[in-house]
């Protein structure tokens, strides 16, 4: 040995899916050409892990919680307010945070994106100053996300739990109106929504948008509530290892935020397609220098498959194994290196067709010093059901890493 052993784990969050039509048959990961992939999984065992345990939704904070470790049936925590979590802000006991989203509803009602076309944090920002301006009152308080992600705090409200909200990325071209909230804070979440609509409407920055041709943020849509999250323990406790994160979303590194993981920031790398895969893969490395475990979360497939981008997903799974699993590959055959274990998956399926989350178990690679190969030869969904490996609960499968 070189030392002591390293682990990463690579999160291609939603790259999973279902067969298309437009490559023969073919999901996304069976389409793209992943060389690097292809090699860990001769190299390793590949399987499938059931993130999305049975009854919750199958979102990402779900699903990245079992990959990090924790089971998420444990730590119930509403996203809105482990997104929050990331940005600093600690919730009182009788505050419920919400996520909004900046979206663009067609005149007709229709969910015309989830993300106004996955709106810059520089232009999300300036929308969110003027929607701050107009809304804030002693009860609510907006505060800026990445991107289209903002985020709304509600004091004395507690009947926001009990609310029941559709997640905007749901309803991609359907009807938002089929949509309501059900519950008993309704009234006080559509009149929000209702005046966000209007400052909206005659925001300057959506003119300039416009007039740039660029699609405007017609509408503020809130969901996913959540209460001051209980506390988790630490990863350094309940692993013995120091751990670090790298993200370009608040979710993720809310999650840090809540298991004591170190957080890292590398220019470049984003929530979506413009991601600079090349400073993620380059930023692992520096991390595996300073950490123990190292976890890489790439959110571009995952965005294009809610918007039903069928080329933009297969890309997006060519640049992370092009440009981050083949360095963490060139670093673990380096003999003046610690040895090093790679774990490669999944959060969530999001197949393309249907632009949303499914539940179903996803495929991982596992290879490195100690792993006994299996007969998987891909990262792909055929290839993961052929082995008939399977980590049920998947937050289970970090410690088989880690054994």
């Amino acid at each position: 040995m070189k030392g002591t052993l390293k682990y990463a784990v690579v999160i291609l969050d939603g790259a999973s899916g279902e067969p298309l039509e437009e490559y023969q048959g073919l999901t996304t990961l069976q389409a793209a050409q992943t060389p690097e992939l292809d090699a860990l999984a001769r190299a390793g065992q590949v399987g499938l892990a059931r993130n999305v345990p049975a009854g919750m939704e199958p979102s990402s904070n779900v699903a990245c919680t079992s990959i990090v470790g924790y089971n998420p049936a444990d730590y119930p925590i509403g996203r809105g307010a482990l997104e929050l979590s990331a940005l600093g802000i600690e919730l009182v006991d009788d505050q419920v945070a919400m996520r909004v989203n900046l979206c663009n509803i067609s005149p007709e009602g229709l969910m015309h994106s989830y993300s106004t076309d996955n709106i810059s944090s520089e232009d999300g920002h300036a929308l969110a100053d003027e929607l701050i301006a107009a809304l804030e009152n002693e009860a609510m308080r907006l505060y800026k996300g990445t991107g289209f992600r903002l985020y709304l705090t509600v004091t004395g409200h507690p009947g926001l739990m009990e609310t029941q909200f559709t997640p905007a990325h749901n309803i991609t071209d359907m009807l938002v109106a089929d949509f309501p909230p059900k519950g008993p804070e309704v009234s006080l979440i559509q009149d929000f929504e209702t005046r966000a609509h209007a400052v909206l409407a005659s925001s300057p920055v959506n003119a300039r948008r416009v007039a740039a041709g660029k699609l405007p943020a017609t509408d503020a849509l809130a969901f996913w509530p959540g209460q001051r999250p209980a506390g988790m323990e630490s990863f350094s406790t309940r692993f013995g290892k120091r751990a670090a994160m790298l993200s370009g979303v608040d979710l993720l590194n809310g999650i840090a935020q809540l298991a004591g993981i170190a957080r890292y920031h590398f220019a470049g790398v984003t929530d979506g397609p413009d991601n600079d895969y090349a400073a993620q893969g380059e930023g692992a490395l520096q991390m595996l220098a300073e950490n123990d475990v190292v976890f890489i979360h790439v959110e571009a497939p995952d965005a294009e498959g809610h918007d039903g981008h069928v080329e933009g997903k297969r890309r997006a799974v060519e640049a992370i194994d092009r440009e981050i699993i083949s360095r963490l590959r060139t670093y673990a055959a380096d003999p003046t290196t610690p040895p090093l274990r790679i774990l490669a998956l999944p959060d969530h399926p999001t197949p393309v067709a249907h632009k949303r989350h499914s539940e179903d178990p996803v495929p991982f690679v596992m290879a490195g010093p100690g792993i006994d190969p299996n007969e998987g030869k891909r990262l792909t969904e055929a290839e993961a059901h052929a082995t008939g490996l399977l980590a049920d609960p998947g937050y289970q499968l970090l410690y088989r890493l880690l054994a």
